[in-house]
C-alpha cells in the first residue's frame, strides 16, 4: 500500500487527472476552431486567441501577485514586536 499524504492526490490518479485535463484543452481548442461567435475587435480573428489571452493574463496575474506580496507582507514577528 501506498503511502498517503494529508492534501495531496493519490499515485495512481496523477496520470488520469493529466490525461483529463489535457483532453478538456484540446476540446476547447477544438471548439474555438469551429463554433465561432460574433466578433467585436480585430484580435478575435486569430484563431487561438482566447487560449493565448488566458495563459498570459493569468501569467501577468502571478507576476503581479509576487510584486504585490513584497509590498503588503509583514515580517514574521508582527504581532509579537509588541
Amino acid at each position: 500500500m501506498s503511502e498517503h499524504k494529508p492534501n495531496s492526490v493519490p499515485q495512481p490518479w496523477w496520470g488520469r487527472i493529466l490525461v483529463g485535463f489535457f483532453t478538456l484543452c484540446g476540446i476547447f481548442l477544438a471548439m474555438d476552431f469551429f463554433g465561432r461567435p460574433e466578433k467585436y475587435h480585430p484580435l478575435e480573428e486569430w484563431p487561438v486567441m482566447y487560449p493565448f489571452f488566458g495563459f498570459f493574463g493569468i501569467a501577468l496575474l502571478i507576476i503581479a501577485a509576487k510584486g504585490l506580496r513584497r509590498v503588503v507582507m509583514r515580517s514574521e514577528d508582527y504581532y509579537d514586536a509588541e
